[in-house]
């Protein structure tokens, strides 16, 4: 090598760019997005919603069945207390509203429990890149999904039914008097799919999330209710039972027969009743939303 030689300039290396750090709601908002996109490929969302639309539709057709007919032959006007219930599709008579038992599969239960069962869950989890997103963006696109669709099948059905007793001549009850029972549902429907997301995460099967969110409270609540009573300082435990509160959050007021009040099971005031069945939903969620981050898919 020449000594004499001039020397080589440096090489001017330049930094290599940083890409900025995704905000948290960038993020939440990502994982929203692929949740929407998951469910709109699925054939069950359609199936799901094209039936609640067709029960909507019969309930409002046979809406004027369900008046009771005075002495002289003609309807009478419904009262409140029935207008809810129908309008709610009778959870009083079901003891879980059937709009719910229709929806939590698909919303609630399915998009954890299906992606655990068939390993889909590492694909959602790196494309989220956070299980903790992911489950929160299930439960906000769950919640949104069950709420809108109940309140579509709600104006549905009461276009439907306002319709038929129009063209039937019978008199058309005082709609905007089931008003509170309504919003009171709609918030109870939005607990499901949260109830269903975190016993998914729990239970890690649809199958056993929905047999559990439809035996619990027709049959096994009561159950455990009448057992928990003989136990000295329970006797009131039948009262804050969780789905026997969401019955009496949906329940118009004031109070109704004996009869109603024992299939309800809870004599709680409509505000706590609300209060007690959104804590008992936001407590399961968030159980769920631990086993979600420690369970590995199959």
């Amino acid at each position: 090598m020449n000594p004499h030689a001039p020397a080589t300039p440096p090489l001017h290396v330049l930094p290599s760019p940083v890409a900025a750090p995704t905000s948290l709601v960038t993020a939440l908002r990502r994982a929203v997005r692929y949740e929407i996109r998951r469910l709109r490929g699925l054939a069950s969302t359609r199936i799901v919603l094209g039936l609640l639309c067709v029960v909507s539709i019969l309930n409002g057709i046979l809406l004027r069945t369900d008046l009771p007919t005075a002495p002289n032959g003609g309807p009478l006007a419904v009262s409140t207390a029935v207008l809810a219930d129908w309008l709610q599709h009778s959870p009083t008579a079901q003891q879980v509203p059937l709009s719910a038992l229709l929806l939590v599969f698909v919303f609630g239960s399915g998009p954890v429990a299906g992606e655990l069962r068939y390993g889909t869950a590492r694909t959602t989890w790196l494309t989220v890149g956070s299980r903790g997103l992911a489950y929160t963006a299930k439960l906000m696109v769950g919640v949104t999904a069950v709420v809108s669709a109940a309140a579509l099948s709600l104006v549905l059905q009461t276009a439907v039914g306002a319709t038929t007793l129009t063209l039937t001549g019978a008199p058309q009850p005082a709609w905007t008097e089931a008003g509170g029972p309504v919003l009171r549902y709609l918030l109870v429907m939005g607990c499901w799919p949260v109830l269903g997301a975190g016993l998914a995460a729990l239970l890690r099967s649809r199958v056993a999330t929905v047999l559990a969110l439809t035996l619990w409270p027709i049959l096994a609540e009561r159950l455990t209710g009448l057992l928990l009573g003989k136990v000295p300082g329970l006797g009131g435990i039948t009262e804050v039972l969780p789905f026997a509160a969401a019955r009496a959050a949906m329940r118009a007021e004031p109070g109704t027969d004996p009869f109603t009040q024992a299939l309800v099971g809870s004599s709680l005031p409509a505000g706590a009743a609300t209060a007690l069945f959104v804590l008992f939903a936001l407590a399961v969620g968030a159980l769920g939303r631990v086993a979600y981050a420690r369970r590995s898919a199959a």
